[in-house]
């Protein structure tokens, strides 16, 4: 190995191109060489200031054990392995890209992406490890961003208040959809209807070539009505607004129950969304100038189409059906 200079670099050597070494000094990357046999750095290229704020002479003296009392935590097995090298413990000259969390001399932490090389002797015995440190904190920080970016999608999706689904276009699986469209269909959430591989059956599976035909076409749909079955053969009507994704293979978009508004009367509909808002038949009753008698004959004709036995079970099937969508 060649003797450092005061800047902790190595001096140059005869028959080493001065080209090389300029690349060396001048690269925005850090790039180093540790002794396998003393553990410590033979070189350290002048660039780590710019990125760690420390100088090549501060990190060579700083050392193995330095460097990982500025690690952080999360990142300190990075430093276990390089001990492992150093100890002759690893077998294959491979070694993966580290990404390592670093507290800059500054006190702020930063990310380094780190790339390593093993260079060997004749007989094959590890004599340095050769790598190049990268500041990649932007990128984590991008990424981080992005994912929370992705997690708040994910939670808006989830607990968004209308039923929202992607599905193959060929076969009509669902690929993906939300609580409430699961529930629509009569499953208990989104991962079982997911991992049933649920496919809407259509009344008149026509009406939904038909939509297909008009997403080519136009791209969208916007108040596609249907008539399909839930699990257990109960008729609904729905009504769709969509996007294709022709290259992707799927379309997606939301759906509204609007069996109520198919099987009730104009004026049940309006005596519905009445009960909804939590008045009573004798309050309906002066609103709409009907008798009592007459709403609670509504009343009664109402839960018998929609299926419910009370108000609980009634209230649930309207949450789902989109009155006033």
């Amino acid at each position: 190995m060649n003797k450092k200079n005061n800047s902790g670099n190595i001096k140059s050597q005869t028959g080493i191109s001065v080209h090389y070494l300029y690349l060396l000094e001048n690269s925005k990357d850090t790039l180093y060489l540790i002794n396998a046999k003393t553990g410590k750095f033979e070189y350290v290229s002048p660039s780590v200031t710019s990125i760690t704020g420390f100088t090549p002479a501060e990190l060579a003296e700083m050392g193995a054990e330095g460097i990982s009392k500025r690690t952080h935590p999360d990142t300190q097995e990075t430093i276990g392995e390089l001990k492992d090298i150093l100890a002759k413990k690893v077998r294959s000259l491979a070694l993966p890209s580290l990404e390592l969390k670093f507290k800059h001399k500054a006190g702020h932490y930063i990310w380094l992406g780190i790339n390593r090389s093993l260079i060997t002797d004749g007989n094959g015995e590890v004599e340095a490890i050769l790598g190049n440190v990268r500041d990649i904190t932007e990128t984590k920080q991008l990424q981080e961003q992005l994912k929370s970016a992705l997690d708040n999608y994910k939670t808006l999706y989830s607990n968004a208040q209308v039923a929202l689904f992607r599905s193959g276009i060929d076969d009509g699986r669902v690929i993906e959809c939300n609580d409430l469209m699961a529930r629509l269909m009569g499953y208990s959430g989104r991962e079982e209807c997911i991992s049933k591989a649920f496919t809407v059956k259509y009344v008149d599976p026509e009406s939904r070539k038909k939509m297909i035909n008009l997403l080519m076409e136009k791209g969208q749909v916007d108040n596609f009505e249907l008539k399909a079955h839930r699990i257990n053969g109960e008729l609904i009507w729905l009504k769709v607004s969509a996007r294709i994704y022709p290259e992707k293979g799927y379309l997606e978009g939301a759906i509204w129950d609007i069996t109520a508004s198919k099987i009730l009367t104009p004026a049940q509909n309006k005596i519905l969304e009445l009960v909804m808002q939590g008045k009573s038949s004798k309050q309906i009753a002066s609103e709409l100038k009907r008798s009592v008698r007459t709403i609670e004959d509504h009343r009664v004709r109402i839960m018998r189409k929609l299926g419910a036995q009370n108000l609980v079970e009634l209230t649930k099937k309207v949450l789902s059906a989109g009155i006033g969508q």
